[in-house]
């Protein structure tokens, strides 16, 4: 997987909204006499526009349940959504992937950032996720059981525009639902993702236990996210057998592990500030950090077997930040990947695994100009990321407010 960049004074030209070409400053020439806008960046590196495969632009990112965010009216939720995109964009993420909204939220911001009407990423969107009736976020609009209802609802949300179809294969942090156990069965899985593959459509699945990976491998679905090896009664198990099966069926995993911890800390300094750090809330906190000790190492585990990792940060879900899709890449980074190949999980791979490779995550000539150029070398250190000198979007340098 591993695409490291080359280490050299570079140049890069664009014209339009196209890379023209790029490499070495001496290689890169332009047409005499032709007018060029010159930017310059001392010791800057240029990387590809991030990519982040997994967003709920609906939520706050402040600790709001997802109960309670489904409960806005749909036109609060969009500015939210626009607000939180364009938070993205100016932190360097030129095309993402929505993982679910409310009602027509998603569709309506799309075509608003297509329209130039808001500022954001370029949009891969399911619309809805499709859940069972009180499952995970079937608050969002698209609940429906059995095999014959479920093709339909995939079938309604392809009439409407979505890109992919999003399936709530487990509960989740749905107050009505479990994590630990699956919820669709293997035959209305195979329902969703044989309509949805007729369709030219890939599939993605929420998946907190272990059945629920099983189901989804058994029904050909394309991206597990989270993938969570829990069992019913909440106790973990690492499933060597399903983790061979996920390599033998080249299915990309999104661990969404930074949502988790941020989770943590935040909900840990909130109530710091608040007095409210109680002796039971700690035990609480330390439970959760042990566990996401446990799914570090669990990532760690997949992609040293050939697991194909994707960046998708799931923020601003829960205590998840928008615009710090930075975080994912680096916990990918701690989970063993190399800086250079967790940069790659939320450039090329993330472009590749949501279906839009030949679009995005890569810089080349004839391709869209998406671009960002940070201070130092995010291969050597990466939290150089986090320090984005520019943001260029189709060509188009992003205004973003910043010296």
């Amino acid at each position: 997987m591993t695409e490291t960049p080359a280490r050299f004074t570079a140049a890069l030209l664009v014209e339009g909204d196209r890379i023209v070409s790029l490499g070495r400053q001496a290689d890169v020439r332009v047409t005499d006499g032709a007018s060029v806008d010159r930017r310059e960046y001392a010791e800057g590196t240029i990387l590809p526009g991030l990519v982040d495969a997994h967003t709920h632009l609906v939520a706050p990112g402040d600790g709001t349940l997802g109960d309670d965010v489904a409960k806005e009216d749909d036109d609060i939720l969009l500015l939210q959504a626009a607000k939180n995109a364009r938070t993205l964009l100016h932190s360097g993420v030129t095309t993402l992937r929505e993982n679910g909204a409310k009602g027509q939220v998603a569709f309506s911001l799309r075509e608003g950032i297509r329209r130039q009407l808001a500022p954001g990423p370029r949009m891969v969107i399911c619309g809805r996720p499709i859940a069972i009736t009180g499952g995970h976020m079937g608050y969002f609009g698209s609940e429906a059981d059995g095999e014959a209802a479920v093709r339909a609802e995939v079938r309604k949300l392809l009439k409407e525009g979505a890109d992919y179809i999003k399936i709530v294969a487990s509960g989740g942090s749905t107050r009505t639902s479990d994590p630990n156990r699956a919820s669709y069965t293997v035959a209305e899985l195979v329902a969703m993702t044989d309509e949805a593959h007729r369709h030219g459509k890939l599939t993605a699945a929420h998946c907190t236990s272990a059945q629920a990976v099983q189901n989804c491998l058994d029904a050909d679905v394309d991206m597990i996210i989270h993938c969570i090896f829990t069992e019913p009664d909440g106790t973990y198990r690492f499933r060597p057998d399903l983790v061979e099966r996920l390599v033998a069926a080249k299915a990309w995993v999104n661990p969404t592990l930074y949502v988790m911890k941020a989770g943590i800390d935040r909900l840990r300094e909130a109530r710091e500030r608040e007095g409210q750090l109680t002796p039971d809330l700690v035990a609480q906190l330390e439970d959760s950090r042990r566990a996401l000790d446990v799914r570090v190492d669990a990532v760690r585990r997949m992609s040293e077997a050939g697991v194909r990792m994707t960046a998708g940060s799931d923020s601003p879900w829960g205590w998840y930040a928008p615009g710090e899709f930075v975080h994912e890449i680096h916990m990918l980074a701690q989970a063993g990947l190399s800086y250079s190949d967790a940069i790659v999980a939320g450039t090329a791979g993330a472009a590749d695994s949501i279906g839009v490779g030949g679009l995005a995550g890569r810089l080349a000539p004839g391709r869209l100009a998406d671009f960002m150029v940070v201070r130092g070398d995010p291969t050597r250190e990466i939290t150089a990321l986090w320090d984005v000198l520019d943001v260029y979007q189709a060509g188009r340098r992003i205004e973003r407010g910043v010296p």
